[in-house]
């Protein structure tokens, strides 16, 4: 399935894990109060470790709110599913 993935860093200083699908009204968030576990979470949607490490170190510098997109992928309804996101 083809979605956009996003993370942003909340008010409460816990990591926001966002899936939307391209031009629908699908968009799924979930939010994890450790880097740790959001790393988790990106590399089970195929994320590359380099990406995930260059998209957090840029997060880490952005204000509370602000959103910082993956490019589109194709992830399994199983990968979303296994954690949380029903689209």
């Amino acid at each position: 399935m083809l979605v956009i993935v996003s993370v942003s860093r909340l008010d409460n200083e816990r990591i926001e894990v966002g899936v939307a699908r391209p031009q629908h009204d699908s968009n799924r968030t979930h939010n994890y109060p450790s880097e740790k576990e959001v790393r988790a979470v990106l590399a089970g949607f195929g994320i590359s470790e380099e990406k995930i490490d260059s998209h957090l170190k840029l997060l880490a510098q952005m204000g509370a709110g602000e959103q910082l997109k993956f490019s589109p992928m194709d992830v399994t309804q199983n990968a979303l599913l296994h954690r949380g996101f029903r689209l």
